[in-house]
């Protein structure tokens, strides 16, 4: 071989072993890069879920003494309007722009621009202890995520994250705070990855998501506080009869979460727009609230009201649906705060059991499949709906769920109980909403 070709064969050699070691250095690079960001957000992600566990150990047993004490004294509800007061005059002077409460949250997920004070925490623990007490219908999924949000984003703050980083703690925090209130890890999370976008899924903080959510949880549980129990679904055959009552059932839950969430954003619209003093809202919302339940004897529809949707569970059809959502729809709307996923529950239960009554079908059943799709439909997240249905009542109706579910999500619109979702991809495929 001429020499000048042997050079240049050792040439080409040599270029390809430095190319060759280049890449194994760049390699390497990358897997030590994504080794270090995992770990930084499962750390992140674990303080998350513990701040977020306790804090709704704390907040869960708050909440089981204002319902005893509510349901022991009888005469609380005459007080529910000074209660609304209170409740304004609170977030006025101390919390202005915080009564947006979880839509706060994904606002700022999406701008992440002036950020969640830690007042946030404080202001949603006792505006809900109050609430509840004196007999409003909230729920607590809502002050949850809130609590979790007022502690996890001033740190992320201090800590000097930027603002995509801080956007991904808000995930992790509603993740921390879902989990841990309602004993549902797996949905804790894939909530938080589904909520803040109509049609899409932020696979980008599926890490410390769950991390948060486990943590969450198993911190509830190391606390010693138990979460409510739901029982199994009952055995069934599946059959085109069957899939075609969810079907219905489905197309029911979607129109009465499009209902809710109408009559909802109409009171708020109607009093914000007659009542320009803040506090007088709420406490406007408690006269109604009041009104209703001492009229009609709707007692058993304050608060949480999770025992109506036990006795659903059990194969009673005896429970009046409309009263819940209504009495939701004008506590949230006008002030109080706490929530709308247990409420939306419970409706969902009582409407499931009503249908199931009407179709000739199990009633417990209907009052299941119920209880997941109406939320499925008000939330726009039918995917965290399908496997909350799983986690509070076993995997044998992941099917009839799913289907319900599905029929709920694309049969509500796209205007859900956190306003503040964004709209990626429409339901209708068209891009016509």
């Amino acid at each position: 071989m001429p020499q000048h070709c042997a050079a240049a064969a050792d040439r080409a050699t040599q270029s390809s072993s430095v190319r060759s070691d280049h890449g194994r250095a760049t390699l390497l690079e990358r897997a030590t890069g994504r080794a270090a960001h995992l770990i930084r957000w499962a750390l992140l992600a674990g303080f998350v879920g513990c701040a977020a566990g306790a804090l709704s150990a704390a907040f869960i047993e708050t909440l089981d003494w204002a319902t005893t004490s509510r349901e022991a004294r009888d005469w609380l509800v005459w007080l529910l309007p000074l209660a609304g007061l209170a409740v304004g005059i609170a977030y006025h002077h101390g919390g202005k722009g915080l009564e947006r409460g979880s839509n706060l949250i994904i606002e700022q997920i999406h701008e992440h621009n002036t950020g969640i004070p830690l007042r946030m925490s404080p202001l949603i623990f006792a505006g809900s202890t109050v609430s509840h007490l004196f007999g409003a219908s909230v729920g607590r999924e809502g002050a949850a995520l809130q609590l979790a949000a007022g502690v996890a984003d001033p740190v992320g703050r201090r800590i000097g994250l930027n603002g995509p980083d801080r956007s991904l703690l808000l995930v992790t925090a509603i993740a921390g705070g879902f989990g841990s209130v309602f004993g549902v890890p797996v949905t804790g999370a894939v909530f938080a990855l589904e909520v803040q976008r109509v049609g899409r899924i932020r696979y980008e903080g599926i890490i410390p998501a769950f991390v948060a959510s486990i943590v969450g949880d198993a911190t509830v549980r190391a606390l010693g506080v138990e979460h409510t129990h739901y029982p199994s679904l009952p055995s069934f055959e599946w059959s085109f009869p069957l899939a075609w009552r969810m079907v219905l059932l489905g197309l029911a839950a979607g129109l009465v979460a499009t209902g809710f969430v109408a009559l909802t954003h109409r009171v708020r619209d109607t009093l914000n727009r007659l009542v320009r003093w803040y506090p007088l809202r709420p406490a406007l919302g408690g006269v109604a609230v009041a009104a209703l339940v001492l009229v009609f004897g709707w007692r058993d529809h304050q608060g949480l009201s999770i025992h109506l949707a036990q006795q659903a569970f059990a194969g009673s059809a005896a429970g009046f649906w409309p009263a819940k959502p209504l009495l939701t729809a004008v506590s949230v709307g006008s002030g109080f705060v706490g929530g709308e996923v247990i409420p939306m529950i419970v409706t969902g239960a009582l409407l499931g059991a009503s249908v199931g009554s009407l179709l000739g079908a199990n009633v417990a059943l209907c009052a299941m499949v119920g209880s997941v799709a109406v939320l499925a439909g008000a939330a726009n997240t039918p995917l965290a709906c399908v496997i909350l249905g799983v986690e509070l009542f076993g995997g044998s109706g992941v099917v009839l769920f799913g289907l319900a579910c599905a029929v709920a999500y694309v049969s509500s619109g796209h205007r859900g109980i956190y306003g503040a979702q964004t709209v990626s991809a429409h339901k209708s495929g068209d891009g016509r909403g």
